[in-house]
């Protein structure tokens, strides 16, 4: 193998000296400067992309605050317009109960008012069928034959006893 004559070590050396430092030249001149651009591009792609995540995480941070304070301005407005329902139906309820209220009050009223002319007109009818059936009472076991007038007096004061109690 010609490569291990030591009569042709200084030979091999200086070419090899002279190809490495013309490879040396050329990628210092040549691809050097373009691996070194494309690693600056790279540097700057990198740096551009972080101040844009920034950017749209600051936006983000933003859009996210302004949203939770849509949120509770909605939730408020909710709330209040929930509140001013409930409070106009309560007074719609209330205005309702108490015209109903005085509706069936008034019907009671008067419900009451029959009832008592009723009775009243049953008590008449019954005091003019006591007042016959007293006489005919008083002549069957007595046999004596009062006046109409004296019978109804006495039964008279006995109802008028007895609807004074009742309306007591």
């Amino acid at each position: 193998m010609p490569q291990f004559d030591p009569a042709v070590f200084l030979p091999q050396i200086f070419w090899l000296v002279i190809l490495f430092g013309l490879i040396y030249l050329f990628i210092a001149h040549s691809a050097a400067p373009k691996i070194t651009r494309v690693l600056e591009r790279r540097q700057d792609r990198i740096a551009s992309d972080l101040e844009e995540a920034e950017r749209m995480q600051t936006t983000a941070e933003q859009v996210r605050t302004d949203y939770d304070l849509a949120m509770k301005a909605a939730r408020a407005t909710a709330a209040s317009m929930v509140a001013q329902k409930r409070n106009a139906i309560k007074a719609e309820m209330e205005t309702e109960y108490n015209q109903l209220s005085g509706e069936l009050a008034a019907e009671a009223a008067l419900a009451e008012q029959k009832i008592i002319v009723a009775r009243d007109k049953a008590l008449d009818d019954i005091r003019a069928v006591s007042v016959d059936v007293c006489q005919d009472i008083i002549q069957t076991v007595s046999g004596l034959d009062l006046d109409e007038k004296i019978i109804s007096v006495s039964v008279n004061s006995r109802f008028d006893m007895m609807k004074e109690t009742a309306n007591g």
